[in-house]
């Protein structure tokens, strides 16, 4: 999405005590499309907030009378709605961080490098609270197709197996907002309802032609692996019409002879949104007629519970994950780090943390344009998660930075890891890589763990991005190891190695 479509419709507070400051964030703001309004003092700024509130206010930490952390006390106080970027010097490093324990969302350096960089920060925050919005406007959907779920099962009022049966049904969807737990439930409810004879679902892959085994219910997982059907020949009105009447489907019928050595089987077509999403195939039949009509409020139930199940993990997915990316976000990667860190302390395996920057970034930005620097960013992204395994946690924390969360891994662990990350970005063609100070796209990186080089989560950052840092300073593409202070002090020794598996 482009937020700049979005600037003219949020409001932002600049609160600093010295005017050049502030003349210079409001008319960059202004110009970039945002409304503006600027306060010499945090005092002047919270009356105006209980007044008419903002979206998202710049504060300076440290000024006269009421200080930028007082003043996101008592605008915390007010409303959890406000965001809030925290202006702060080199020096006061440590007093940022707890402002954003408090709830600041990120912190920014005086005196400023580039004033396209701090309106990239306000875009990034922008977006965060324009996502909320989309989240709360989803939020209400949701509720509003829990209501049509509910008002679903007041229409059933048939005889008082029906309804106690369908309640029960409806009681175990309730239990997962996971899509394909619903289809599960589906399959294992309507095994049951056909005296526990086994069913099969065959998810339809309209992008492959196919249909493939998913779910089961009654048989061995191994017995569905890799069965399916290839339709790659039919044209796509063809290929839908066969899905949707599936006992026609001659191939579904060799399928079931051949593989399960069925011949009697009743096949369901399942739709989402007028849709064919897969094929419900019971060994045998539905006896009766009670059971076929409750099948079909089974249906019904699970076409509304599939869908609420996939807004809710969009509106997860949008909470944690950098829209760019697909990377987690920092306030996720933050939590993450938290929860990790408390992991290590009570299994003393160590925790591994990589800090990554694209380097001559801007200049990148500034030679060919903003789009093009959005490409390297999702490009670098990607050699991320190509490059992690299924237990590190990948981070987008803005801009061009990125970390890795690596858990079981020594900081030796993890500088391997960042050198085949900088070896692989080094080595890809990246488009007008060659205009780069160092002739192609690159990456500098900075590794620490816990225990062995520091104390707790923010030694943790401190120390691999202290390290990155000097690796920047010092020439740029390569990978620099963070070490222990003298005399430091080990909360435990790690275990340096994961138990072999009998």
């Amino acid at each position: 999405m482009d937020i700049a479509e979005y600037r003219k419709d949020f409001y932002i507070y600049v609160v600093d005590d010295e005017e050049s400051i502030r003349d210079v964030l409001k008319e960059t703001f202004t110009q970039a499309g945002y409304q503006v309004s600027a306060f010499a003092d945090a005092e002047s700024a919270l009356e105006a907030i209980k007044q008419s509130p903002p979206h998202l206010i710049f504060s300076d930490i440290r000024m006269p009378g009421m200080s930028g952390i007082e003043l996101l006390e008592q605008v915390r106080k007010l409303s959890s709605d406000i965001e809030f970027i925290i202006m702060t010097s080199h020096a006061s490093l440590e007093t940022a961080v707890n402002a954003m324990k408090l709830g600041a969302y990120d912190y920014i350096f005086k005196p400023f490098e580039s004033l396209p960089d701090l309106i990239k920060s306000a875009d990034r925050t922008i977006e965060k609270i324009f996502l909320k919005i989309q989240n709360e406007q989803l939020l209400e959907e949701l509720a509003e197709k829990n209501k049509k779920l509910s008002d679903v099962n007041v229409k059933i009022t048939q005889e008082n197996k029906e309804v106690q049966l369908v309640n029960q049904y409806l009681q175990r969807l309730a239990q997962t907002l996971d899509p394909d737990g619903v289809i599960q439930t589906f399959v294992d409810s309507t095994s049951e309802l056909a005296q526990k004879k086994p069913a099969i679902y065959f998810k339809f892959i309209s992008a492959h032609s196919a249909l493939v085994a998913s779910h089961a219910s009654g048989l061995n997982a191994e017995m569905i692996k890799n069965v399916g059907l290839n339709f790659s020949s039919l044209d796509a009105k063809t290929l839908f019409e066969k899905v949707n009447h599936p006992e026609q489907l001659l191939e579904l019928k060799e399928l079931m002879k051949q593989v399960f050595k069925v011949d009697t089987f009743s096949p369901y077509c399942f739709t989402y949104q007028n849709q064919p999403h897969g094929i419900l195939i019971i060994f045998g039949n539905l006896g009766t007629e009670e059971e076929k009509k409750i099948f079909e409020s089974y249906t019904r139930l699970t076409q509304v519970s599939y869908d609420n199940a996939l807004m809710a993990k969009k509106i997860h997915e949008m909470a944690i994950k950098d829209p760019l990316t697909g990377l987690y976000n920092r306030r996720y990667f933050n939590e993450k780090l938290e929860e990790e860190i408390s992991r290590s302390r009570r299994t003393h395996y160590p925790l591994g943390l990589i800090y990554l920057d694209i380097d001559h970034f801007k200049k990148y930005n500034d030679t060919n344009g903003h789009p093009m620097g959005d490409v390297i960013i999702k490009s670098v992204a990607q050699i991320l998660l190509k490059t992690s395994r299924k237990t590190d946690i990948a981070a987008r924390l803005g801009g061009e930075e990125f970390a890795i969360i690596c858990p079981h891994t020594p900081v030796e662990g993890c500088a391997i890891k960042a050198e085949k990350i900088r070896l692989t970005v080094e080595n890809t063609k990246f488009p007008h890589g060659e205009k780069q100070p160092l002739g192609k796209v690159t990456v500098s990186i900075g590794v620490s763990e816990y225990p062995s080089i520091c104390k707790d989560t923010e030694g943790l950052v401190k120390t691999a991005d202290d390290v990155l840092y000097k690796v920047k300073q010092g020439g740029r593409n390569r990978v620099g190891m963070a070490e222990a202070p003298k005399d430091f002090v080990k909360d435990f020794e790690p275990v340096k190695e994961l138990p072999k598996r009998k």
